[in-house]
């Protein structure tokens, strides 16, 4: 009997791990890890990663037994293995995701992913895991398996995120890290720098103003793309058009977890200074974006500018969302920048990262799925 190349490449997986492989397809479920936008990042499977290995918290869900893949992104100048050795074989261009493109582009190349995932390893269920920026596009995920763009809509053809719809595929839940959901302050800055870094020094403090004038200077150098839904503004005010109208009922059936960093909400060192500054604790933040931010929720008292209000449509957030904060710093650069040590970043904290690894076993123990280290 001839295989298929995709039937091939999912027999010598399982002939190269089979520890890690023929369990997990049994149950027919897996982890999609969505990393950060910006940046290109590495496809990695349960059984392979590169030579740099996988982040903190994926490689903790790994060695607690849940077979997790990470969706491999690129940017405008960079491929997703970029910079790193010892990857395993990337996946086609057409389920990769453009670290900076719009959700609604990117949610599609990763429903193909899952589509790839289906059509070479049997997966049928997936939670998604979403790091800052992919957080959102976890949600954009969910909803290019829900509503389907119109034909011709969009180009190329996404055969794969066709294929996921046709297989069946869900997703029970998902879980996102420290995400701007309604944006924030440093993204406002980062597209403005000359115009706001007075206005946010003045309300938000000298934590955001860094942020995002790094951002900006990524976004010049590294071809990081727009930030057009993550500046408040895009979440200021009611309009039926926007991204976030478009996503009520998205979420419906899916258990959600925002997970949120607020150390820069209680205290951060700045530079050189070794004394720790008390911050204003209504804008309580991780460094780069909001609590309420993450958590999606309004502001906690009168907004400050940007954004000056915040707007959530009836019915973005599903009921029975599960918020939890720790003290934690958005990422790793972020306490590179502040002086801090790295385990306060969301990815590395052994507190979040433990949450996160309880929280999806969990899941996977109330639907009766087996996790087996």
């Amino acid at each position: 009997m001839r295989l298929s190349i995709a039937a091939a490449s999912a027999v010598c997986a399982f002939a190269l791990a089979p520890a890690l492989v023929v369990g997990a397809p049994a149950t027919e479920r897996a982890v999609v890890v969505i990393e950060g936008g910006g940046a290109p990042n590495a496809y990695s499977t349960p059984w392979d990663a590169c030579d740099r290995g996988r982040s903190p918290y994926v490689q903790a869900m790994v060695d607690a037994g849940l077979p997790v893949f990470t969706a491999p992104g690129f940017t405008s100048t960079k491929g997703s293995a970029s910079g790193q050795t010892g990857c395993p074989p990337q996946p086609p261009i057409e389920v990769q995701w453009n670290t900076g493109g719009y959700p609604t582009q990117t949610g599609q190349a990763v429903l193909g992913l899952l589509g790839y995932l289906n059509a070479t390893y049997g997966y049928r269920t997936f939670d998604l895991v979403g790091y800052s920026y992919g957080g959102l596009v976890a949600r954009a995920t969910v909803a290019a398996l829900k509503r389907a763009p119109a034909p011709g809509a969009m180009a190329p053809a996404f055969s794969y995120a066709q294929s996921a719809r046709a297989a069946g595929v869900t997703v029970p839940s998902m879980v996102t890290l420290n995400t701007p959901h309604l944006g924030g302050p440093a993204y406002d800055l980062a597209t403005n720098p000359s115009g706001l870094i007075a206005p946010v020094l003045r309300t938000w403090g000298r934590e955001i103003v860094g942020s995002g004038l790094r951002l900006s200077a990524y976004q010049r150098r590294g071809g990081a793309g727009a930030f057009d839904v993550l500046v408040t503004g895009a979440h200021a005010r009611r309009n039926s058009a926007s991204w976030d109208s478009r996503q009520v009922g998205m979420l419906d059936g899916v258990a959600l977890t925002l997970v949120a960093g607020d150390f820069c909400g209680r205290t951060c060192v700045m530079g050189s200074d070794a004394s720790r500054r008390a911050t204003n604790p209504r804008l309580r933040t991780d460094g780069t974006v909001p609590v309420y931010s993450q958590l999606m929720l309004p502001c906690p008292s009168r907004c400050p500018s940007p954004p000056g209000s915040v707007y959530i449509p009836r019915g973005m957030v599903p009921a029975g969302t599960v918020r939890k904060t720790f003290a934690t710093i958005h990422s790793w650069s972020d306490t590179k920048a502040l002086r801090l040590p790295t385990n306060l970043s969301v990815s590395s904290n052994p507190s979040a990262v433990d949450f996160l690894v309880r929280t999806v076993v969990g899941t996977w123990k109330a639907a009766g799925v087996p996790v087996a280290p």
